[in-house]
């Protein structure tokens, strides 16, 4: 799992804080402060939904830490990104619905907010990955669901391709599968563990 979502900005460091706190402010977010990083490179942004950790603080406040409420906009080399936590980590962490529909819903409108603020368009996925084992059948499901849905994929058994598998576990830690990678236009891949159909579904667009 990802654990933040950056993106390269069309615009100068100046114009592109100048578009975040721009859209905060058309899209209601409350500003709670800003720090700048060191030699100017950058500036961090705190913002809020007010009633997001109202339900939070209800439901479970263990998970208050995890919500993004920071857009840090940087000089990364000759490029300046943008981005955020991912909310998608809280729903990996709760069972209760309400607070998976808010994380759900904290994605989209946070990524919206980085994509007009960098102007750029969602980031699509090009190409995915299913690593797998003849004989998993959470795997074998997964593959089923793909098929089903019309995405194009490529699988790897790794318990016949152990270079294969080596890789998998160098790049995710995990020694279990399915493991699903997710290959995108401009950056680094994504990898979910499990069959997660809800997240795949997001990331597809299903």
């Amino acid at each position: 799992m990802k654990l933040s979502y950056f993106r390269k900005s069309k615009y100068s460091l100046e114009e592109t804080i100048k578009n975040l706190l721009e859209n905060t402010s058309k899209q209601n977010w409350k500003i709670i402060g800003e720090a700048t990083f060191p030699d100017n490179s950058g500036k961090m942004i705190l913002i809020c939904k007010p009633e997001w950790v109202k339900i939070l603080l209800e439901k479970d406040s263990n998970l208050i830490g995890f919500l993004p409420c920071a857009i840090s906009i940087f000089k990364k080399g000759k490029d300046i990104m943008i981005g955020s936590g991912q909310p998608n980590v809280i729903q990996a962490l709760t069972q209760n619905k309400e607070i998976a529909l808010l994380a759900e819903k904290a994605e989209k409108l946070i990524k919206d907010l980085i994509h007009v603020s960098a102007g750029v368009e969602e980031l699509k996925p090009k190409h995915v990955k299913l690593y797998s084992t003849m004989t998993c059948p959470y795997c074998k499901m997964e593959k089923s669901w793909l098929d089903e849905n019309k995405v194009k994929h490529d699988i790897v058994y790794v318990d016949l391709n152990p270079s294969e598998g080596q890789k998998m576990v160098e790049k995710t830690g995990q020694m279990g599968v399915p493991v699903t990678e997710i290959q995108y236009e401009e950056e680094e891949s994504e990898y979910i563990v499990g069959f997660d159909k809800t997240r795949l579904s997001q990331i597809l667009g299903l």
